[in-house]
């Protein structure tokens, strides 16, 4: 087979993590015995070369016009990539830091080449200044030399947006397929999003379910009429849509994007500060009725604002950011625009998904960035050892890297992965779990630590015989649990309740051992 890299490597960082070490030594110990330029080699270096990488590659998809490049631009921090209607949002775009600020093109000939980006940086608006017509570029690799917060160490992938059910291309599916995590991008959840997951999961990442991938409720502002804190319906939507894709996702996190794309960025100034001060003298009532509507908003004559104002406070934070940054005027008159940003930002929701994106991707680095590296290697030298003119010395490297591969996956951690069809069969209603079964198979499925997997507080520090004896105990009335389910009718059940049981046993040996 031919290695094809998909997306951008990162500087040549040692990577952190067991076992995405333990990986990197089984390519070592093969490679010197493998024919230099082959398939196989060219895996294992492809493989070397995204565990060097610095952190996780989290993808942002969802349908069309989910707000999907806003919250990019969110999380980076600056308006990066493209929105609004243009050719441009239809392209794959990853963003990573670098040592300068550049642009490249890959075209889908293979041909590569630098643009400039629009003034400020990113992607330009007009796809005809990347010097190539649409159909002929493949992906778009947005560098920034900007010193990016060392606690969001990650490289995001926007995405086209999907218009159908199958409607992404093979490159947004490789790009996808390329991920470690994806935030899956709703503005209005329905039951479209259930199927448009699924499709997801099968056509570009089969790893893609609760294990990895977090739900954002990209524009809460516009749940209901518009008007009133929209935050009250929009944490009940966001545990109903939690409830519903049950195995697809972890969870559903409420976010105002385009407050968060301004409180986060680099473009409020001192002087829209002083705009929405203006805003605040307004009597509220007038204000109310004003931002019932952005059409309502700009057509306001009679306002403390001119019409060029008005579009530019209401690009920058929508009705809902508006009215947040006049209730916060009051307390922060004559302080300026740093503390009215953090009001903005606590207002948006980001901070939640900032935390979720730690708790459920950062802290699961090693062992997703490390699955799918022993996926690639699996399939690689299964591959190769069909060649019959293969040479002694080889076949046995790769039956060592084989045998290497298949230990490393009884580790605990990696064991988990085996569960994401578990969880896309129960999204799915092939899998049926009464609600404690259920939950703890999400435990079991989606923890970072034993304890986590197993419903347990995380030990202090120096209990740790104490918690051993526990976690070992709790593990094996789990292992028991599934063990009955074992024996159920269905199927289904019978296979994932075996693995369970077996991620339960490994868990209780690790538990129990000196």
């Amino acid at each position: 087979m031919t290695a094809r890299r998909a997306g951008p490597t990162g500087p040549a960082a040692v990577s952190a993590g067991e076992l995405c070490g333990r990986v990197d030594a089984l390519c070592r110990a093969a490679a010197p015995h493998l024919p230099p330029g082959g398939p196989v080699a060219a895996v294992l270096a492809s493989v070397r070369l995204r565990l060097a990488e610095p952190g996780l590659r989290i993808a942002v998809g969802g349908r069309m016009n989910a707000g999907k490049s806003t919250l990019v631009n969110a999380l980076l921090g600056r308006r990066l990539a493209a929105t609004g209607a243009t050719e441009c949002t239809t392209l794959v775009a990853w963003f990573r830091s670098g040592v300068q600020n550049r642009l490249e093109v890959r075209r889908t000939d293979g041909r590569r080449y630098h643009v400039p980006g629009r003034p400020g940086g990113g992607i330009p608006r007009d796809v005809a200044m990347l010097g190539s017509a649409r159909e002929e570029i493949e992906e778009v690799v947005v560098e920034t030399a900007d010193g990016r917060d060392p606690s969001r160490p990650w490289t995001l992938v926007d995405t086209p947006g999907m218009d159908t059910l199958s409607g992404l291309d093979g490159i947004a599916l490789r790009a996808l397929g390329a991920a470690d995590a994806l935030l899956y991008v709703m503005p209005h959840p329905g039951a479209g999003d259930a199927e448009a997951l699924e499709a997801l999961r099968r056509q570009a990442h089969d790893r893609m379910t609760a294990l990895n991938v977090v739900g954002v409720l990209s524009r809460i502002d516009e749940l209901g009429d518009g008007t009133g804190d929209p935050w009250p319906r929009a944490r009940r939507v966001a545990a109903t849509y939690t409830a519903r894709l049950t195995g697809l996702l972890s969870g559903v996190v409420p976010v105002a994007g385009l407050l968060a794309q301004t409180a986060l960025g680099e473009e409020f100034t001192e002087t829209d500060a002083a705009l929405l001060g203006r805003l605040a003298t307004a009597p509220r009532d007038d204000l109310d009725r004003a931002l019932y509507s952005p059409q309502e908003f700009l057509r306001w004559p009679d306002g403390p604002l001119d019409a060029p104002e008005r579009t530019r406070v209401l690009d920058l934070l929508g009705c809902y950011g508006i009215r947040a940054a006049v209730d916060a005027v009051p307390t922060l008159a004559g302080r300026g625009a740093r503390p009215l940003l953090a009001a903005l930002r606590e207002a948006s929701g980001i901070d939640a998904l900032l935390d979720e994106i730690r708790r459920r991707f950062a802290a699961a680095a090693d062992r997703l960035r490390a699955a799918a590296a022993l996926g690639l290697l699996d399939e690689a030298a299964r591959t190769a050892l069909a060649d019959d003119a293969l040479g002694p010395a080889a076949r046995r490297a790769l039956d060592d890297l084989l045998a290497g591969v298949a230990a490393l996956r009884c580790h605990p951690l990696l064991r988990q992965t085996e569960l994401a069809p578990a969880l896309a069969d129960f999204a799915a209603g092939r899998l049926r779990l009464s609600e404690p079964d259920t939950e703890a198979l999400l435990r079991l499925a989606t923890g970072t630590t034993t304890a986590a997997c197993l419903g347990l507080p995380e030990p202090a520090p120096g209990a740790t015989a104490s918690a051993s004896v526990h976690a070992a105990r709790t593990a094996a009335e789990a292992a028991a649990r599934w063990r009955q389910l074992e024996s159920a009718p269905s199927r289904v059940l019978q296979r994932h309740a075996r693995t369970a049981r077996e991620l339960c046993e490994e868990l209780y040996f690790r538990a129990a051992s000196p």
